[in-house]
């Protein structure tokens, strides 16, 4: 070999051995974004992630890759939901020179999987401003939190004292909104706290009283005191609602009260301006309502409030993300979940004893079993409980969204990698990704059902070579449907079989048939986890 072939393969090596190097470099990096973990334990299925800030809502799997995405254009305001027809539901940011609070919303979208944009309603105006978080009723129409201005004069004939009155005051404002397609609609029902308020200050006015002797009545000077005159104005920022179809009632989060409050949706409008419409419920802030102090409250800036699910284990009690702002020991989140009491002819009951308060008197379960320092989102944030008994977590702040199982360990680790001005590129520190809420669905879903569910990449930039594998399949006998529980699905599968004979799909006693001792068999097993 001559000379110059000899430096020129030198050369060569160099070129190589420098690419193989940087390539290692960039490599172990530490990760910063996406799928950190993803065990045999988690709930397979597909998670929604709609970042703060975003023009762009992603449907995920498992392992991060994204299987759908839908683009608006407007800004997240605040959160997002798949529909049963696969259609996607956010709220979107308009903005307001009257409304500035955080989680400012005005306009509801709907696009079909698709991607095109179907409906669109807007409420955006310098009296109510839609905010925060929607929800689809079972007849399509679809419940919004709004803000309504009330003007420092209005305010103070109620009774509100003037040093608190800000250069207005914002009362939650519950609509029920009638779609007309293929934008606009028509509010069918509305509640206004405005209508529901005590205060102790002026005997003159009709709504006087101790709001210890009216724990159904909003006490119009409660939590501003100490506040900014911002705080003054959203005096109860609510942050989440939620709809129970089997009581038809509504439950809403008030970070500004520390409380949720539950509220009767079976009236008229007319009806829920009077008594029918004062709080049916409210727990988290016994001070409140005048009975109570510091010690007694257990709920500090919380948001997602709502009932768990039908069929979900835990089905009907509240399950609350707890951000743990001003929290006596520190600034801790937890999960935290209430049983709430037995409704006694159609009311929640209080003793009229003012010293006595709504139950329960603490949770029922928690996350985690002790406070930590590691764990803490100052706003947004939700969870949610899975068909398997697992846990989905969003610690909103800074975008970790992870999953714990029954016994608390984490089975699934994700960091967002979308932000406001863009996407994350693996190996930089993400920032500005805050996720509002994130919620996972089932691949038996109505929500997923005929849709292409294959993935195509992560959603960060230039992402790390990965091992992580999907885990799915029958987890236990008589999990015919493979989400991790044995729930009415499974009997309906079962019963789609039955009397069959030979080569069954869901037999459970071995004898080759589908008889009735399957479905004993099945009974038995119904609600147990995997």
């Amino acid at each position: 070999m001559n000379k110059h072939n000899r430096v020129h393969r030198h050369f060569l090596f160099a070129i190589i051995l420098i690419f193989i190097t940087t390539v290692s470099i960039a490599q172990t990096d530490p990760q910063t974004v996406g799928v950190f973990q993803n065990s045999e334990g988690s709930f397979n299925g597909y998670t929604l992630v709609a970042a703060s800030g975003s023009y762009y809502t992603h449907l995920i799997d498992n392992c991060g890759y994204e299987i759908n995405t839908w683009e608006s254009s407007l800004r997240a305001g605040m959160m997002a939901y798949i529909l049963d027809d696969g259609s996607l539901l956010r709220c979107g940011n308009l903005d307001s020179s009257v409304f500035l609070g955080g989680g400012r919303g005005g306009a509801i979208e709907k696009y079909n999987w698709e991607g095109d944009q179907t409906w669109s309603y807007s409420l955006a105006n310098d009296t109510v401003h839609l905010h925060h978080d929607v929800e689809e009723l079972p007849n399509g129409n679809i419940l919004a939190i709004a803000w309504k201005h009330n003007s420092t004069e209005d305010a103070i004939s109620k009774g509100r004292l003037p040093e608190l009155s800000a250069v207005s005051v914002w009362s939650t404002y519950i609509l029920e909104i009638e779609p007309t397609y293929p934008e606009g609609g028509n509010i069918v029902w509305s509640w206004d706290a405005w209508d529901h308020l005590v205060q102790n200050t002026h005997d003159s006015i009709p709504n006087y009283g101790l709001p210890s002797d009216f724990p159904r009545k909003i006490d119009i000077n409660y939590a501003a005191e100490g506040g900014t005159a911002y705080s003054a104005r959203d005096w109860l920022h609510s942050n989440s609602i939620d709809y129970n179809s089997d009581l038809d009632q509504i439950m809403i989060s008030l970070r500004g009260v520390n409380e949720l409050w539950i509220i009767n949706h079976n009236t008229t409008t007319s009806e829920a301006m009077g008594e029918s419409g004062d709080l049916m419920y409210r727990w988290g802030n016994p001070a409140a309502y005048g009975r109570g102090d510091v010690l007694d409250q257990k709920l500090f800036a919380q948001h997602d409030c709502h009932w768990i699910e039908v069929g979900l284990p835990n089905e009907g009690e509240v399950l609350i993300y707890n951000n743990g702002n001003n929290r006596p020991e520190g600034n801790y989140s937890t999960v935290d979940q209430i049983q709430l009491p037995e409704m006694e002819q159609g009311q929640y009951n209080i003793s009229t004893n003012p010293s006595d308060t709504f139950f329960p008197v603490e949770y029922s379960w928690s996350f985690p079993d002790t406070l930590d320092s590691e764990f803490f989102s100052q706003n947004v944030s939700g969870a949610q409980r899975l068909p398997n008994g697992n846990t989905l977590i969003c610690e909103g702040a800074s975008g970790h969204i992870f999953e714990i199982d029954a016994n608390k360990e984490l089975v699934w680790d994700y960091i967002n990698p979308i932000n406001t001005y863009g996407t994350t590129q693996q190996g930089n520190a993400a920032v500005f990704n805050a996720v509002f809420r994130s919620l996972r669905y089932a691949p038996e879903s109505a929500a997923l059902q005929g849709h292409d569910l294959s993935p195509s990449a992560p959603l960060e930039i230039n992402p790390y070579p990965s091992d992580c594998s999907i885990y799915s399949g029958e987890t236990c006998l008589g999990d015919f449907d493979s989400n991790g529980i044995i729930s009415i699905a499974d009997v309906l599968l079962l019963l789609s079989e039955f009397g069959c004979l030979l080569d069954c799909e869901y037999v459970l006693d071995s004898d080759e048939s589908i008889s009735i001792n399957d479905v004993l068999i099945l009974l038995q097993l119904f609600g147990s986890t995997c």
